[in-house]
């Protein structure tokens, strides 16, 4: 299949799934906002165990929030069509996403460096959320040592092969590729997000007609891969 193709119900799946994702974040909406409300009163001081109960609820909401989020991209992702592939310049959608992550990239004194990338046939909104994803994942997987990520090319016959490269713990062997399937937890490890990042990668880039994949060593680093086709 692909690319441009997609099974015969995914545009049903997907479109169910940005409903309900829609749906539920207007409602969560609506507890995030009173419970803050509430907070920033000062009444819920003057009840024992109140202010403590109020921040489950607004936690809570927020985990929800995002897994919510993480639903809708993977129901994007299920819908891309070849059609909307052009030349895309890499390095332009790589500097947008740092832009856009300049603030946590901060925070965590990361240091993000990157060979010359090349142009590819692809969806460009897509193909930034691929390098978001696998940037926020090395970020949120971090070591002791700040942060260090590096992206590499290389051309393979019509297409081309990125690696982002990060100095984290790594991934244990075993784990390498049930990390891609959503709702995934690894044991024994805190998950920050909702387990649907690095699986959203996976439905952009075989979309695409590309695979993708980890390569690591528990303690040294975990090296993510993905092929694309060439302009």
């Amino acid at each position: 299949m692909f690319p441009g193709e997609t099974p015969a119900n995914a545009p049903e799946v997907s479109e169910f799934l940005l409903h309900v994702c829609h749906d539920l974040r207007t409602g969560l909406r609506a507890i995030r906002a009173h419970t803050d409300l509430i907070l920033r009163g000062g009444e819920a001081t003057q009840v024992p165990g109140l202010v403590e109960r109020l921040g489950f609820i607004a936690d809570g909401a927020r985990k929800i929030d995002l897994l919510a989020e993480g639903l809708a991209s993977y129901s994007i992702a299920l819908q891309i069509q070849a059609g909307s592939f052009q030349s895309t310049p890499m390095d332009v959608l790589l500097r947008a996403v740092l832009a856009k992550l300049d603030k946590d990239l901060r925070a965590n004194e990361a240091a993000v460096t990157y060979d010359k990338l090349p142009r590819v046939s692809g969806d460009p909104d897509r193909l930034m959320e691929v390098f978001e994803n696998l940037l926020q994942n090395a970020l949120r997987h971090r070591g002791p040592a700040a942060p260090s990520i590096h992206i590499a090319t290389e051309r393979r016959g019509e297409g081309w092969l990125f690696t982002v490269r990060d100095n984290g713990p790594g991934v244990e062997a075993e784990y390498l590729e049930s990390i891609f399937q959503p709702f995934v937890r690894l044991h024994g490890k805190r998950q920050a997000g909702p387990g649907l990042g690095l699986p959203v990668c996976r439905i952009i880039v075989e979309r695409h007609g590309g695979r993708i994949w980890a390569e690591s060593e528990a303690g040294a680093g975990a090296a993510f891969l993905f092929t694309l086709p060439a302009e």
